[in-house]
């Protein structure tokens, strides 16, 4: 069907249980780097940009295999990609700067599940419009400040659980 994105591993099942493989790695990460590096602001430089990468790894991949690029000036590629790379390091970073800091484990949630669904959209390809585009400038953002919702929620119940059990 024309503007379908196809899977590039050949079967949707692939692609999500790929995509889901891919979401596990994301959430254990912080607690390979919390041993390794101590600081949580190094969790969350480290972890991010290395999220990033691999996120945008998968989408350029990818199009590689499959010769599918979108059709754009070198500008604006480097503006969607550039965006890609704030908006992919900040989805991660801060669950894992909140796992790190006070071991929030509900923005970890919300980062397997947003992962899952990134990794099966980036290993798509030859749909209407190209997806890192789309999420970096418009859903991208949205889900970085529900992940950080999410966190500030977690953190104000356990606070407001920890004051009750000590009443």
């Amino acid at each position: 069907m024309p503007g379908t994105p196809d899977p590039v591993l050949g079967s949707d099942a692939l692609t999500l249980a790929v995509a889901c493989a891919s979401g596990a790695l994301a959430t254990a990460v912080p607690h390979v780097l919390r041993e390794r590096l101590p600081a949580p602001s190094r969790v969350a430089l480290v972890g991010g940009l290395g999220y990033a990468a691999a996120c945008l790894a998968a989408w350029a991949g990818a199009r590689f295999a499959t010769g599918a690029w979108a059709t754009a000036t070198p500008r604006i590629w480097a503006l969607v990609i550039s965006a890609g790379v704030v908006v992919l390091s900040a989805q991660a970073a801060i669950p894992y700067y909140l796992y790190a800091r006070w071991r929030l484990v509900g923005p970890l949630a919300g980062l397997f599940a947003v992962t899952t669904l990134v990794v099966d959209i980036f290993l798509h390809v030859r749909g209407e419009t190209d997806p890192l585009g789309l999420y970096a400038l418009f859903f991208g953002p949205v889900v970085v400040v529900t992940i950080g919702v999410l966190g500030a929620v977690e953190l104000g119940v356990r606070r407001f659980v920890s004051r009750r059990n000590t009443e």
